[in-house]
């Protein structure tokens, strides 16, 4: 047929277990890396193109397959979570190992399940194999065996998946791609706060959390987002705030490179400047804010946020929105060449009331008592405007964006510059 794959990787045998879910076998096996990189196709180089284009639509990008072949490269306590691998034009070869004789549970038996899910799954070499999910982890993969010979050997768990060619057999395979991808979820950012030992600004913010004063889990709590409920009474921020005003006030070198450092192994100097940078910022915050000032040198049962974060409003610093808004614009003077200190100094001279005509539809909204995160943009540059200094970007239209929101007329504030 014209367009059929001619490409054979010659016959190869994989330790395996064999396991079924619905009506679906699979085989949950080894390979290495070397086996990964030579067997494992592209999906483009399969015949059927167009089809698996239909299943599989993540398009792969050339940075993730570099982040993971680096990680790879550099990271030693590596590790990876199962390969999905559909085997196309073919049909893996099931021979199990019978250990029913030479395995005794507490002097019992095995039944003929336990007995029978042992054995390797033979490949004859010319089946096409293609990765239903982890199509960047087999590229990284890949990427990596060329340039580091030591790391053939390595072994890589993966789950074969028989696709057949008919049609009912296309709609099997889609289906588990759907559902791989339905169901798989992404690492939030409160897990990898509380866990990555990769991600340099995760790192940095449990730092934050176990050494700066004011900053422990009584007032910077890991909630599920970087949000703090009004009835929240202790805290200032969350250990989530605390990890996402990392990435914004870091030097420029850092924040260039930021995909870097999430996906990591983050160097330890690197981490330490991170945690250095929201040191400096959260030490300037208490040298010029009284309210940052009293509640992290108090003491938690004291409940002093609750004076600053009630129903009512209170101040803007203790809610997410406008701490967020604070901190991009303290990040605008550092880069225009001010320290945090001074920065943080001249930026506290604006209205930090919620309640303050300046921020009412901007970032809260009286009538329902309500705070508002989808203006942060517009909050970050009034702080620049009120005190003098242009937008950032110098074209962002402060006024006109102002009226467009509010239905008031900006009006900067000439007596805080």
């Amino acid at each position: 047929m014209t367009g059929e794959s001619t490409f054979t990787f010659g016959p190869m045998i994989c330790p395996a277990m064999r396991a079924k879910m619905g009506d679906r076998w699979y085989y949950v096996a080894t390979m290495t890396f070397a086996e990964i990189a030579r067997c494992v196709q592209p999906v483009d180089a399969i015949h059927e193109k167009k089809e698996l284009k239909t299943w599989i639509q993540r398009e792969l990008r050339p940075e993730r397959t570099d982040e993971i072949a680096s990680y790879i490269c550099t990271q030693k306590q590596r590790f990876f979570n199962a390969l999905v691998l559909g085997i196309y034009d073919g049909e893996p070869q099931w021979q199990s190992v019978g250990i029913e004789e030479t395995v005794k549970i507490q002097g019992k038996g095995l039944d003929d399940r336990q007995a029978n899910a042992f054995g390797i799954v033979e490949l004859s070499g010319e089946e096409s194999i293609f990765a239903i999910d982890g199509q960047h982890r087999v590229e990284g993969i890949r990427r990596a065996v060329q340039n580091d010979n030591s790391i053939r050997e390595e072994e890589q768990v993966v789950i074969f998946v028989a696709h057949i060619k008919t049609e009912e057999g296309r709609k099997r395979t889609r289906r588990l791609f759907s559902t791989l991808n339905t169901y798989a979820r992404p690492t939030t950012d409160r897990e990898r706060v509380a866990i990555s030992e990769d991600d340099g600004f995760a790192a940095a913010t449990r730092l934050l959390i176990e050494q700066y004063k004011g900053l422990d889990l009584h007032f910077a709590p890991l909630l599920p987002t970087s949000n703090i409920p009004s009835t929240q009474q202790v805290c200032i921020t969350t250990a989530v705030g605390l990890y996402q005003m990392s990435k914004l006030l870091v030097a420029t070198d850092i924040r260039k490179n930021k995909r870097k450092y999430e996906v990591g192994p983050t160097p330890k100097p690197i981490v330490e400047q991170i945690y250095q940078a929201s040191a400096s910022y959260w030490d300037a915050l208490k040298l010029s804010i009284p309210a940052i000032r009293k509640v992290c040198l108090s003491e938690p049962s004291k409940k002093l946020a609750s004076k600053y974060r009630h129903p009512k409003g209170g101040h803007l610093l203790f809610r997410q929105a406008g701490m967020s808004a604070f901190a991009r614009a303290t990040r605008t003077l550092m880069d225009r060449g001010l320290s945090a200190k001074k920065a943080v100094a001249r930026l506290s001279k604006v209205p930090l009331e919620l309640d303050n005509s300046l921020w009412r539809e901007v970032l809260w909204r009286p009538e329902n008592n309500t705070m508002l995160h989808k203006y942060v943009r517009l909050a970050h540059n009034i702080f620049l405007s009120q005190i003098g200094e242009q937008s950032d970007p110098k074209t962002y239209p402060v006024s006109q964006q102002y009226q467009t929101i509010t239905g008031r007329e900006y009006r900067p504030n000439p007596t805080v510059r």
